[in-house]
């Protein structure tokens, strides 16, 4: 068994079909066969079966998958610190969420490069309620994630900027007379807040349902430049965060803070292993410091 054995593994894996594996790989499906049935008598364990969506993962082939991304991973993090000793470039790989960029601006991200010429920053941005189980399934060693720190698992995590969900109205509102609102409040009114992605609903929804209504959404935006422009044009309510509307700075809206708190925090998250990579490190302690100083 080797790297290359495994990859072709989690390939057939993910397309649940040898023919649509064999495609990205550029092998024929009667090799890549070859390959998963050799696997599989090594191991003396049936990897799949055939089912009526394609081929299904057998308990044995889900537990191989698990430990086969693991692997692979941790063999391109070796490849990263060895091909930087050796004095080649390294890759670093991170994602930041829209709103951590207003705490953690991507030109400061990128200025790492230009203290460390020999690392290579690959950045992606990513929505707010991006899953931390999406970062341990890609190839992501860094992420700049916002959330309330309780969903964080499997992986170690620093607290670099505070914030909360706040509400923001159009300054003719009936509700820009306040400067605090709580949830009751809101529940008659028409709603804008941030798209979630699939799986993972917004943070501000999930509170409303614990106090046992369903929010009037009307609107789910991406960016909230659109919901500035619904609060004014049409007089909806818009859900955003305190680090956000600070950064806009827009003149004719108001930003209400929420008497029930919701935590809106930034985090630096990293996977969870018994060594850091220097790489991760040098990443690690260049936010910690920028985030001091913004």
């Amino acid at each position: 068994m080797n790297i290359e054995v495994l990859q072709h593994f989690i390939k057939v894996y993910e397309k649940k079909s040898v023919n649509s594996a064999a495609k990205e790989l550029f092998i024929t499906p009667q090799g890549l066969s070859k390959t998963i049935k050799q696997l599989e008598m090594d191991l003396e364990a049936e990897l799949f079966t055939r089912g009526p969506r394609g081929m299904e993962a057998t308990e044995c082939g889900e537990l191989l998958h698990a430990r086969a991304r693991h692997i692979c991973y941790l063999v391109e993090d070796i490849k990263k610190e060895i091909s930087i000793i050796s004095g080649k470039k390294g890759v670093l790989n991170v994602v930041i969420s829209y709103s951590a960029m207003t705490i953690m601006p991507v030109d400061i991200v990128y200025r790492f490069t230009e203290l460390n010429p020999e690392i290579t920053l690959k950045l992606r941005e990513v929505p707010d309620e991006y899953p931390i189980e999406s970062m341990l399934e890609e190839e992501v060693d860094v992420g700049l994630i916002v959330g309330d720190g309780a969903d964080i698992i499997d992986c170690e995590y620093e607290l670099i900027g505070h914030g909360e969900v706040v509400v923001v109205v159009s300054n003719e509102h009936q509700l820009a007379q306040k400067d605090e609102v709580s949830l009751w409040e809101l529940n008659k009114e028409t709603l804008v807040i941030k798209a979630p992605v699939k799986g993972k609903e917004n943070v501000f929804v999930e509170k409303c349902l614990e106090f046992g209504f369903t929010p009037n959404v009307k609107h789910e935006f991406g960016n909230v430049l659109t919901a500035h422009r619904l609060c004014q044009l049409q007089g909806l309510v818009a859900i955003s965060n305190d680090f956000t509307e600070n950064s806009l700075q827009n003149e004719c809206i108001k930003v209400l803070k929420l008497k029930e708190k919701i935590p809106q925090n930034v985090y630096l998250i990293t996977r969870k292993r018994g060594m850091q990579s220097n790489t991760v490190l040098s990443f690690q302690t260049y936010i910690r410091e920028m985030s001091q100083s913004l």
